[in-house]
């Protein structure tokens, strides 16, 4: 079941000098209970598209639905339904913390106004959250400020406060990019368990492949260039086998503890598209050409449209010439089992 699509979304905010609209037509379906997973370089629009999907930001053209209606004609009954289950983990947790609220404030705001508990039985709830996100679960804690935490204990306060108001759809912007490396596996293991205790659907924003490909497992991947989609498929399928350059290059350009295979993966394309690394995006056909190794004449002129490509349904790519990107698993020399991408470059710190 479809719990929200966005359909063709574009927007630009009021002080963009730029041709190219921060979101270009961009189209994505979550379904309930799955992980889809945003990626992209900062700028590109991921932060923007979440910021959509949560009802912070309206659109100048295209549609988001919600069990099938638009969210900005939604009674306000309707709408406070919405903004509950709809919820949003942000990638600063200084920032996204009222310094002046204890813990117990933060915590117990939310659940009062939706009317989740009443102030007699509030406080067990918020022992139960904290107890669920690896908090301490005294009173104690309950009475210290946001300063008085760690970074990771501040970002598990920020999920507990999302989880508390049981919502179904999670949008997650960069949730582990400013915490150690030591803590970002804690935290992404927190988020997985809450998803098969909760079925909640998850929006994954990041930049970074190695932590993509860990939380996204079973679900998909989108790639964004500039507020444009050029790639998405399953997660698995798109890491090991990338159709459009951008992906490629991208997933190349995620480290290696093999000195061997660093060397073999300097291929032609990589060359190519490091002189080009800081070329504007096209305003004109393939937003990728004025970077892309492959580009042709027609790429700088007719816009490739987003279709399946390869073997497997479902997997899209915006790209005229898909087959002339090189198989990443032969680039790297890499096995079956998956060393395009080790695992660990989830702790890799990128």
């Amino acid at each position: 079941m479809t719990l929200l699509s966005v359909s063709d979304v574009t927007h630009r905010y009021p002080i963009t000098v730029s041709e190219i609209p921060v979101l270009n037509r961009v189209n994505l379906e979550v379904e309930e209970g799955s992980v889809v997973a945003v990626v992209g370089e900062s700028g590109c629009g991921k932060t923007s598209l979440g910021r959509v999907i949560v009802g912070l930001v309206r659109p100048l053209e295209g549609e988001v639905r919600y069990e099938g209606k638009d969210i900005w004609d939604l009674s306000k009954k309707e709408h406070a339904a919405y903004r509950r289950a709809v919820q949003v983990v942000h990638q600063d947790p200084y920032a996204s913390l009222n310094p002046g609220l204890t813990v117990e404030e933060t915590l117990k705001t939310g659940l009062l106004y939706h009317h989740i508990v009443t102030r007699r039985t509030a406080r067990s709830e918020l022992f139960r959250l904290l107890e669920s996100v690896g908090l301490e679960a005294t009173p104690a804690f309950l009475r210290r400020y946001p300063h008085q935490l760690s970074g990771g204990q501040r970002q598990r306060l920020v999920i507990a406060r999302t989880m508390g108001l049981r919502p179904r759809l999670v949008v997650a912007d960069e949730a582990v990019s400013m915490l150690d490396v030591s803590m970002r596996v804690a935290v992404l293991d927190l988020l997985l368990s809450m998803r098969s205790e909760l079925n909640l659907a998850y929006v994954f924003i990041s930049h970074d492949f190695g932590v993509v490909r860990y939380f996204a497992r079973g679900g998909r991947i989108v790639v964004m260039f500039f507020g444009v989609v050029v790639e998405e498929g399953p997660a698995e399928q798109l890491i090991r086998h990338p159709r459009h350059p951008y992906t490629f290059l991208l997933l190349d350009a995620v480290p290696v503890p093999d000195p061997k295979v660093a060397r073999r993966r300097r291929t032609e394309a990589t060359k190519v598209a490091a002189e080009r690394v800081t070329g504007e995006p096209s305003a004109t056909g393939c937003v990728f050409s004025n970077r892309c190794p492959y580009a042709e004449d027609k790429c700088r002129v007719d816009t490739p449209p987003l279709v399946d490509s390869g073997p497997q349904h479902g997997h899209r790519v915006a790209c005229w010439f898909p087959d002339k990107v090189p198989d990443l698993q032969a680039v790297l020399g890499a096995s079956a089992e998956g060393r395009a991408m080790p695992e660990g470059a989830v702790l890799s710190g990128r």
